[in-house]
């Protein structure tokens, strides 16, 4: 059983309080879900069950929380290992090892288990969820789903009595989702107390026994299962929550027509891809975009989305084929010069001192009024002077997004930029990418966020599994197809 007795954190560097007077008892084998705005406090939460609160973040604490009766304030997060797992939103960031074997052995040797014991432990990992096929891999061979299932198995190698998942499904694709919703049924069948923060729930509807919204650092709500799986919408946008049922967003869907103009088309004909001495990627892509298209880029990891992307914006050369923009064959540094793509992690795209200079970089004529002018609608004004580092994750893609405007790129990529994205700032995007539709830009969405494709895109482009990709309008018919694929 966990129990939290009025239970408050401040971090040393911050005035206020992130969590207030938190009060939670946890049943053994319970499943709970957690979920909020961002920055509500539910990482702060986790953290303090984990041990790197007060270890690995300092401050100050008020208040109790228990596992079993005993504290864990003065339990390091060593002697938790083996009682609390946790699986990271990225799971690189847990990886210790290169290879898939020693990483499912790392947590048993560290806690000083003999040999056989740890062979015993993999095995029995291996066993149970399905991982025998993973077993002596490279860890950078593996896509974003099979990442995650390792390191669930190199927590359950430890035999914890808890399992704390963080936004574990932010990266993954739906058939990835659906075996990680089915390794969380077993682990529940089995007895263990699961604890889930998400954003993007829908996956755990049936699985979950109670839910708990967090707001401004303290316990909203508390729901059943039913009560929270059966809000009514006005009330579920008011808490800023994603929907538990994506799939009937296709019954709602009113079809959006881009402005399109025959002045800005971008043609892509017969294109091809492969790796040196690989398979071919994708073969024979053929569509049409027009001003105005929002386009959803929709596979499984590893169908080649990305590389699809690289090739459209000049960072790879395709195989064969034809990329045309009103009429003339572009070469890798024409579609550089007229592509500008918003990454996943868009620290690895910003240089900048300021979020000013960030939006003014590399452009040599006087840019300054519209730099003004692009801050005042992206709403970040404020943070004009500020460090781009030191901005939160959407306000940090709200300045590539600037960055794009300034330089006046027709043609603008982005990639999963919903990734562990709560309902607001899935909105935010949302509208911003409808704003750059109607000043004309040629959009391409990477996503497997389907709330999000369905109230953003004009289009959508399948890629699957034999390497061809369908263009086809974003009709409520192509919608329902999607649902039935993707939710059945």
């Amino acid at each position: 059983m966990i129990k939290f007795e009025n239970f408050s954190f401040r971090y040393e560097e911050s005035k206020d309080f992130t969590l207030k007077d938190i009060n939670l008892t946890v049943e053994t084998g319970e499943f709970i879900l957690l979920t909020g705005r961002s920055g509500c406090g539910k990482t702060t939460l986790i953290r303090s069950l984990n041990g790197l609160i007060p270890h690995f973040y300092p401050g100050e604490i008020k208040g109790n929380l228990f596992l079993d009766e005993q504290s864990l304030l003065d339990v390091t997060p060593a002697q938790l290992a083996g009682q609390v797992g946790t699986v990271f939103q990225d799971p690189r960031s847990q990886f210790f090892m290169t290879d898939t074997t020693r990483e499912l052995a790392f947590g048993c040797e560290n806690m000083g288990f003999p040999r056989e014991k740890t062979v015993d432990r993999i095995v029995k990992a291996a066993t149970d969820l399905e991982l025998a096929e993973y077993l002596n891999r490279s860890i950078f061979d593996l896509s974003s789903g099979e990442k995650q299932q390792i390191a669930i198995g190199s927590v359950y190698a430890l035999l914890p009595k808890v399992y704390i998942f963080d936004e574990p499904s932010a990266n993954l694709d739906y058939e990835a989702t659906k075996r990680l919703a089915k390794i969380m049924a077993r682990l529940k069948q089995d007895g263990y107390t699961i604890i889930v923060v998400e954003h993007r729930f829908y996956y755990v509807r049936d699985l979950i026994d109670r839910a708990f919204l967090i707001q401004n650092g303290q316990i909203e709500q508390s729901f059943t299962r039913e009560g929270f799986c059966s809000l009514p919408d006005a009330r579920r946008v008011a808490y800023g929550l994603r929907t538990a049922w994506p799939e009937k967003d296709a019954e709602l869907h009113q079809e959006r027509t881009a402005p399109h103009s025959k002045d800005h088309v971008l043609t892509v004909n017969g294109l091809a891809f492969s790796y040196k001495k690989g398979p071919e990627v994708f073969q024979d892509v053929n569509f049409t975009a027009h001003s105005g298209d929002v386009i959803g880029i929709l596979g499984h990891n590893g169908a080649g989305k990305t590389t699809l992307l690289s090739i459209l914006t000049g960072l790879l050369k395709e195989s064969r084929g034809k990329i045309q923009y009103n009429g003339k064959t572009l070469s890798r540094r024409n579609r550089r010069a007229l592509s500008y793509l918003v990454m996943q992690d868009t620290d690895y795209q910003l240089f900048g001192s300021s979020v000013e200079e960030e939006l003014s970089l590399g452009i040599e004529d006087d840019c300054a009024e519209k730099v003004t002018e692009t801050l005042d609608a992206l709403e970040l004004s404020e943070y004009r002077e500020r460090h781009p580092a030191s901005l939160s994750g959407g306000q940090k893609q709200r300045v590539t997004i600037g960055a794009a405007i300034v330089k006046g790129s027709p043609i603008i990529y982005f990639d999963e930029p919903t990734s562990g994205l709560d309902y607001d700032s899935m909105l935010r995007v949302s509208r911003l990418i409808e704003q750059l539709s109607e000043a004309g830009v040629i959009v391409f969405v990477v996503s497997h966020d389907f709330e999000f494709i369905v109230r953003t895109c004009t289009e959508v482009l399948q890629l699957d599994y034999k390497g061809t990709i369908h263009d086809q309008r974003l009709t409520p018919e192509i919608l329902r197809s999607l649902s039935k694929k993707y939710f059945n």
